[in-house]
């Protein structure tokens, strides 16, 4: 073998000069344990998450799918696009996912942001349309509903950066609570359609008691903070 005086590291192929210091080797028996040449053999980590997105992203389209195909069939006696109340939110869903995966930093407050912003142009729409109030009836509803859902369980799994997103939550909450009062104080939305109201207050209160059942401490004093008690 052959071996480096001033690394003390051995050679076991034909190497002339030290690939560490490039000084020349010389003949020795290996005598003791040391590190030698080389790098440690890498393990790869399979990626879990990408197999379980996978999995979710098969069975949402699958989904949309049989959805979209039941809503054509019975078109005739039922001549309402009702797929799309339920094809939306899976799309909205994955957007969502997508905008937190690129936004690695302060995604809490630029997804309340793109709720907001996908909102106004929904209202905007059905402004030009006519106004049938299918926006803030159905559509927004249920973006609330599935951001109050998502964000959340996203912002749980990383606890310790918990107190960075308790002001992002807490008007994702209040949002939450406008859209549902207008239901029921405002001819904003189609009248007898309470659920979704219902729905969106349902998710507000409990996202507020998720919050200061999980985090109580935290979240105090970040109200605190922001309402400057």
């Amino acid at each position: 073998m052959r071996y480096c005086q001033h690394c003390h590291a051995y050679y076991y192929k034909k190497e002339t000069t030290c690939t560490i210091c490039g000084r020349p080797l010389i003949e020795k028996t290996h005598e003791s344990k040391v590190i030698t040449q080389g790098y440690p053999t890498i393990k790869l980590k399979s990626n879990k998450a990408k197999f379980v997105s996978k999995i979710f992203g098969v069975i949402s389209i699958a989904v949309v799918i049989i959805l979209a195909m039941i809503n054509f069939a019975t078109y005739n006696s039922n001549p309402t696009p009702w797929s799309l109340i339920a094809i939306g939110p899976i799309v909205y869903a994955w957007i969502l996912l997508s905008q937190i995966i690129i936004s690695k930093h302060n995604y809490p407050t630029k997804v309340n942001r793109q709720v907001i912003l996908i909102s106004l142009v929904l209202i905007l729409i059905d402004v030009i349309t006519e106004y049938k109030a299918w926006s803030l009836t159905y559509v927004i509803p249920a973006l609330l509903v599935t951001t109050t859902i998502i964000l959340p369980i996203v912002v749980a799994s990383k606890p310790k950066t918990y107190y960075l997103h308790v002001r992002s939550l807490f008007f994702l909450m209040i949002m939450n609570f406008v859209v549902g009062i207008i239901g029921f104080t405002t001819p904003f939305m189609e009248t007898g359609v309470t659920w979704t109201s219902l729905s969106v207050l349902a998710v507000g209160i409990l996202l507020l008691s998720t919050m200061f059942t999980f985090a109580r401490k935290d979240t105090w004093t970040e109200l605190i903070k922001i309402f400057r008690i």
